[in-house]
């Protein structure tokens, strides 16, 4: 009897341990699974070839570079590090198209799975700014891996992870290819938000 009793208490201690330590493994891997989000500022924001073009206030290419110097200058004066969300939604078509039904399914695989493009790197805010509307026209070799995966009429959703370090600006990138977008009205919603950095990458 005696045995049995402390074979359970041996067995109940090493499934509080192990409990526990799944816990902060988990915690540990995604960061926390709620972090604390303060949003700094959003805005709707045109997608206009000429409005971009000429950089104007309203535009895509404008309001990202204010949004995001803003949040960076106030990312970098925290005494806690902080990462950066930005995230560029398209507003959705209200058509029907013939795409409608391979955008919907690419939109419910990749709300599961994002596409991911990872650790990129910038001195300056221009170079960020420069990269992004390159990466969301399909240019480069991320934008065209990005575009081959997301096809025809289905339009991505993007959210950008942003980490000022002392030099420079890491960046990674989270896709989900979602409906098609309203290219008459041709507006994203933009958004900026800030969020404790991960442990491992405020230490980096």
């Amino acid at each position: 009897m005696i045995r049995l009793r402390t074979l359970w208490l041996v067995m109940l201690s090493a499934a509080c341990l192990g409990g526990s330590s799944a816990i902060a493994n988990d915690a540990g891997g995604h960061c926390g699974s709620s972090p604390e989000v303060t949003t700094l500022d959003s805005a709707a924001a045109s997608a206009g070839f000429l409005a971009n073009a000429g950089n104007r206030e309203d535009s895509i290419r404008a309001t990202s570079s204010r949004m995001l110097t803003s949040a960076i200058e106030k990312a970098q004066s925290d005494t806690s590090a902080q990462r950066i969300i930005f995230k560029s939604i398209p507003e959705l078509s209200k058509k029907t198209t013939s795409d409608d039904e391979m955008c919907e399914r690419q939109e419910a695989a990749t709300s599961a799975k994002p596409l991911e493009f990872g650790d990129k790197r910038f001195a300056a805010v221009d170079e960020l700014n420069d990269w992004i509307m390159d990466f969301t026209q399909g240019k480069g070799t991320e934008g065209k891996s990005l575009y081959k995966q997301c096809p025809g009429k289905c339009s991505p959703q993007y959210t950008w992870w942003i980490e000022p370090q002392k030099s420079e600006l890491l960046v990674n990138a989270r896709v989900i290819c979602g409906r098609p977008r309203d290219r008459d009205g041709n507006k994203y919603q933009l958004s900026i938000a800030l969020t404790p950095a991960c442990p491992v990458a405020a230490a980096q």
